[in-house]
């Protein structure tokens, strides 16, 4: 199943999203679950996890260029390149930037990545315009897209010129869910936001603006928020219900069930 987070604009939070998603899939569903993301740069990512870049990343980024281009490297080879996250066993991501390669070299090693992982669940955190080609390949060959949106009057004007511009039709062919980020119920009620915006309710779920998720973003371990979340600590206790409901909208919409035992 692949899964693509996406953003009508930039700071909307969509790695963070896509990293709670991927977390949350691969600790309470039990999924093998691999991070993903197009563009060059994924110093989001790894720096939310705390991944640090490895010696021989240039190396091994490169060599695998060159098998593809010399069509020498198999598809289950794809995985001897994903990285594990710490802490979480099921969790992997790949890492396919570089300052060594061209964008469109990234792209097509991307291309390639998500062709052939074997994990249960892939999801590819989109930070590319959604005019460029990489973007249209990984739309194209998504199962769902989950966009991420804020409660902004921008937000809301961005949605409606995508809208005149065809987009939303052509992202709503391919299963489109909605996840408010940093919600807050002084801005408006959740239903109101929803309506305000001419979405779908039920396609609708939400993450509550938490300065948890900021702080253990900032110092490299987002994943050891999960715990907290799922015992209900006092500090992150409107996260339970609010990831629960995220992981429903989701699943409900690739055809799975969810299992939720906090």
């Amino acid at each position: 199943m692949k899964i693509s987070v996406i953003s009508p604009d930039r700071r909307q939070g969509g790695t963070t999203i896509s990293i709670m998603l991927a977390i949350a899939l691969a600790q309470t569903q039990n999924y093998t679950t691999c991070l993903t993301y197009t563009g060059n740069n994924n110093s989001s990512i790894s720096g939310a996890l705390g991944i640090k870049p490895s010696e021989d990343k240039t190396r091994s980024i490169t060599q695998v260029i060159k098998l593809l281009e010399a069509n020498a490297i198999s598809g289950d080879e794809i995985l001897d390149y994903c990285i594990q996250v710490p802490g979480v066993p099921n969790l992997q991501m790949i890492d396919t930037a570089s300052d060594s390669i061209s964008d469109e070299e990234n792209a097509k090693l991307l291309k390639f990545a998500i062709s052939n992982l074997s994990h249960q669940i892939v999801i590819t955190d989109v930070t590319t315009e959604i005019y460029e080609e990489i973007t249209d390949i990984i739309i194209e060959n998504s199962d769902l897209i989950v966009m991420v949106i804020t409660q902004s009057r921008e937000i809301k004007e961005k949605l409606r010129h995508w809208e005149a511009a065809k987009i939303m039709a052509k992202l709503n062919k391919k299963g489109l869910v909605f996840i408010v980020n940093q919600y807050d119920p002084y801005v408006e009620a959740f239903r109101d936001t929803s309506k305000n915006m001419k979405l779908k309710h039920a396609r609708c779920a939400k993450i509550s603006y938490n300065p948890f998720i900021k702080r253990t973003s900032n110092i490299g371990k987002l994943q050891t928020i999960l715990p907290y979340i799922l015992e209900k600590d006092p500090r992150v206790m409107e996260l339970n219900n609010d990831l629960k409901e995220c992981l429903t909208v989701v699943l409900a919409n690739l055809g799975k069930r969810m299992v939720w035992t906090s």
